[in-house]
């Protein structure tokens, strides 16, 4: 059998369709992005700190697991305690939201270019152009975020 090829009228390529760095609202970007992350931070800073408490607890205060040790968290230090430590956390987190966000998108870009030479399929090109755009910002960000969260 021959292959036919199926014919895409109007099908836009991938820079068409691409939001880059340059077509975004800057301010929006960060006060929505690092506004989302917030949240998940102060959704899951509670499960961090139960972790954190169940291994550094001693040996004769160990908890049977983690529900127990919530309950008992509750109980003895009531929700603020669930929170302590936020403060730090989240001065850390927010700076390293935006630092995320903004190498991420500039290095799309880049990246983008620097792939197409190749000359990869689109999809390929898109992937690989994320995947190193992610790994910079992810970079960037944790050499911000790592030293205050260790504090």
């Amino acid at each position: 059998m021959a292959s036919r090829e199926i014919a895409r009228p109007n099908v836009p390529s991938f820079d068409q369709t691409e939001i880059n760095w340059d077509k975004l609202d800057k301010t929006k970007l960060f006060v929505v992005g690092a506004g989302i992350f917030s949240g998940v931070t102060v959704a899951l800073y509670p499960l961090s700190v139960i972790k954190t408490r169940m291994q550094v607890a001693s040996s004769d205060v160990v908890q049977k697991n983690a529900f127990s040790a919530f309950r008992n968290m509750l109980k003895v230090d009531g929700i603020p305690g669930l929170y302590r430590g936020f403060g730090t956390v989240i001065t850390g987190a927010v700076p390293a939201r935006i630092i995320f966000l903004t190498s991420l998108e500039m290095t799309k870009v880049a990246s983008l270019n620097l792939v197409e030479p190749f000359k990869l399929s689109e999809p390929v090109q898109a992937a690989l152009a994320n995947g190193i755009a992610g790994m910079s910002a992810s970079l960037c960000s944790q050499a911000v975020f790592v030293p205050i969260d260790v504090v």
